[in-house]
């Protein structure tokens, strides 16, 4: 989706999105131009930056952690699958 569509179905502004990119929240393919492309995993991400900030009352400092530590429980969990599917082909050995 282009960046309008993407801060339409937020319900953010643009100078929201540029904020959120420049804080590193959100990774755009191709910085400056209005036809980048964001997935709906990165709407995904900007839904949970909403309801951390609008519903729980995350200030901008908490946002980056929570994120932060997210991404990490993620690249854990991608970690352990490798090292799991390893182990596995070795047993079958």
């Amino acid at each position: 989706m282009t960046r309008e569509e993407f801060c339409s179905r937020l319900g953010i502004g643009s100078a929201t999105l540029q904020l959120w990119t420049s804080e590193g929240w959100l990774l755009l393919d191709d910085t400056g131009s209005s036809s980048a492309s964001l997935s709906e995993i990165d709407l995904a991400r900007g839904q949970l930056i909403r309801h951390l900030g609008d519903e729980f009352g995350v200030n901008a400092e908490g946002i980056g952690i929570i994120l932060d530590l997210l991404d990490q429980v993620h690249g854990l969990r991608s970690v352990l699958r490798e090292v799991l599917q390893s182990s596995a082909a070795r047993a079958e050995r």
